[in-house]
């Protein structure tokens, strides 16, 4: 946010008048529940880790750490507010290249095509975690959503603003309690899988799934 504030005085968008609402609002409370969904995920790639050993291969957990550095990439993009730096870039570079005044087409077939590689990657997903569904599942598809959710907010769209911050009586709270709650999914995905894993039943030697 203070990063998006100072960018105001570059002369390309010296005309742009910009004030941080939804960013403000939930600025705190989002970005701490992306970090706390890294958080675990990275947990989750710890406890998975096998080193190498005589023998054996080692196995490095890339889903975990990839979904880790994934919400920590979204902390660090609430925190500071960078989604709106990419808007208001784009939106003054379409008025400098001349496609400002048919932007709403541009737009949605942006919003079309993110859509469609969302499908695409939750297909995929659901074919390459078939294995491991149990354990992965609902971190992957929360993690489809947010990221299907912040790409489609980009271009500002008129109907996806209006969904997303301007229904009567909720205003932004759509907005905040998609990407709120996703966010919150994925740290629920990322933890119960960990409670297997760690988890070392009475009289019994400790106990992991392949997570």
């Amino acid at each position: 946010m203070i990063l998006a504030a100072s960018l105001l005085f570059d002369p390309l968008l010296a005309d742009v008048r910009w004030l941080p609402g939804f960013g403000a609002r939930w600025l705190w409370g989002i970005s701490a529940a992306h970090l706390l969904a890294s958080w675990l995920c990275f947990r989750n790639a710890t406890v998975e880790y096998q080193p190498l050993t005589e023998g054996h291969h080692g196995r490095i957990p890339w889903f975990w750490r990839g979904l880790a550095a994934f919400m920590f990439a979204l902390f660090l993009n609430k925190f500071f507010d960078l989604q709106t730096l990419i808007t208001i870039f784009l939106r003054q570079q379409s008025r400098n290249e001349g496609w400002y005044p048919s932007r709403q087409s541009v737009q949605w077939i942006f919003v079309q095509a993110v859509l469609t590689v969302g499908v695409i990657v939750l297909v995929g997903s659901l074919y390459l975690l078939r294995s491991h569904w149990k354990q992965r599942g609902l971190a992957s598809v929360s993690a489809i959503f947010l990221l299907t959710l912040i790409l489609s907010r980009i271009p500002s769209h008129n109907r996806i603003d209006h969904f997303l911050y301007h229904m009567p009586y909720l205003g932004n709270h759509v907005n905040a309690g998609l990407e709120l709650g996703a966010s919150l999914l994925v740290s629920l995905g990322a933890f119960l899988p960990h409670r297997s894993m760690t988890f070392t039943p009475v009289g019994r030697p400790s106990s992991t799934i392949d997570a």
